[in-house]
């Protein structure tokens, strides 16, 4: 086995990113933590991942601004670092709708759920060779009524890109997805929304960070799988 792999994780410092990154970490992987804003909390999950005995590199950048994703890589390259697993769990979740005048939102929400984890794909197979990367969608991209338009967009986008992806840079680099249910609430709710949201799910009940480290772990480790979109979601995406 390989022992100095390491893993990307965009938008590691809180949420569900930060939950892979830590079972990455006991997976035997050192991490590479991408964040925007959050430089405090990169720094405190650095400090929690350094303390668990592997290596933390924090990684700053903005999705909404041009980024060479290329010059990235190999400055990490350049200092002994070669990536085995992308996560793209980076995400920004903004309600839209018809009503919105314009396409500002659109692109944006492009741009944070799409765009980045294309390009970041695209580097990743030219710099590295070979490896995984695991998208991370959502639930609903089996739907077509949303509150969050633009954000939906992005999102099924980058699940028929996933699936493109894993048949053009077979057999070196394997991509696939994981749709997340209902597991943490947005900014502004509580478990209430969530448990209320469940009942309409044939599991009934929310998710725990534990069901989508368990996928990551499949989907890294089970090297016969790619082009897969896995939902971890207690069954919402086949509910009405």
């Amino acid at each position: 086995m390989k022992h100095n792999r390491y893993a990307l994780v965009t938008g590691a410092a809180d949420r569900i990113g930060k939950s892979i990154a830590l079972h990455l970490v006991k997976m035997g992987y050192h991490i590479v933590l991408h964040y925007r804003s959050s430089y405090q909390a990169a720094m405190l999950l650095k400090e929690v991942i350094e303390a668990m005995g592997r290596k933390a590199i924090l990684l700053q950048f903005d999705f909404l601004k041009d980024n060479d994703y290329d010059q990235l890589f190999s400055e990490l390259q350049e200092k002994g670092i070669e990536l085995d697993v992308l996560i793209n769990s980076a995400s920004e979740y903004v309600p839209s709708g018809f009503q919105d005048r314009g396409n500002s939102m659109l692109t944006r929400e492009i741009k944070s759920n799409f765009e980045g984890a294309y390009l970041l794909t695209k580097s990743f197979a030219r710099i590295f060779g070979t490896g995984t990367v695991i998208n991370l969608l959502d639930a609903k991209i089996t739907k077509d009524y949303t509150m969050h338009l633009d954000y939906m967009l992005a999102k099924k986008l980058l699940a028929e890109f996933t699936r493109m992806a894993a048949i053009h840079l077979a057999p070196e680099i394997r991509i696939n997805g994981i749709c997340p249910g209902i597991i943490l609430p947005p900014k502004g709710k509580d478990n209430q929304y969530l448990l209320n949201l469940a009942e309409e799910t044939p599991l009934k009940r929310i998710g725990k960070l534990e069901d989508i480290q368990k996928a990551v772990q499949f989907l890294i480790e089970c090297d016969f799988v790619t082009g897969q979109v896995l939902f971890v979601d207690g069954g919402e995406h086949l509910a009405y």
